[in-house]
């Protein structure tokens, strides 16, 4: 079975000033939890902003996981090493992937069709939109965009981009599965 997550900021301190009404000291914790019920024959597809440190301790933690791990990389993922997030994923893309799931195409990328909170990143968020308007895709898979009480999420839909944010803090901190896309 296929699974999606997305900003797990693992170890990112500053993630709980950010998002405090969602983010409570221990998130990991939930997540890493979650993680224990996928098995050998799953994938994790985690789309970006995996961690912002590695504690020691935490690869060995990481790699005990036996389910295939692949990563999409995310703004917070360039600062590690391609080399380093190798030893921790089984796959690493730099911006997106196509992925097949019940019969129809789906895109995974870290960044939204649109992103209605900021300017940073335009020429990714327009070059995501062109890559899943040319390929036909039924569905966009993101994250990037957090939580926050102004209901402010994506703007996707006013660039006609069918998406899903798999951000931690709208998936109740564990993976959602493809069974439960919207396709």
């Amino acid at each position: 079975m296929n699974y999606f997550i997305s900003d797990t900021h693992f170890f990112h301190k500053n993630i709980l000033k950010l998002n405090p009404l969602k983010r409570k000291k221990g998130f990991e914790d939930l997540i890493l939890s979650s993680l224990e019920d996928l098995n050998s024959e799953d994938t994790l597809y985690l789309l970006g902003d995996f961690a912002w440190e590695l504690p020691e301790g935490f690869k060995e933690l990481w790699s005990s996981f036996p389910f295939k791990k692949v990563l999409i990389k995310g703004n917070h993922d360039w600062r590690f090493k391609d080399e380093q997030l190798r030893e921790l994923f089984d796959e690493v893309y730099p911006f997106s992937l196509s992925l097949e799931v019940k019969g129809k195409m789906v895109l995974l990328c870290h960044f939204p069709s649109l992103d209605l909170r900021t300017y940073r990143f335009l020429e990714l968020q327009k070059k995501i939109t062109q890559e899943f308007k040319e390929g036909r895709f039924s569905l966009l898979l993101h994250g990037h965009v957090h939580w926050n009480p102004f209901g402010v999420f994506c703007g996707c839909h006013l660039n006609c981009v069918k998406c899903l944010n798999v951000n931690v803090e709208f998936i109740g901190f564990k993976p959602l599965s493809e069974e439960e896309l919207p396709l």
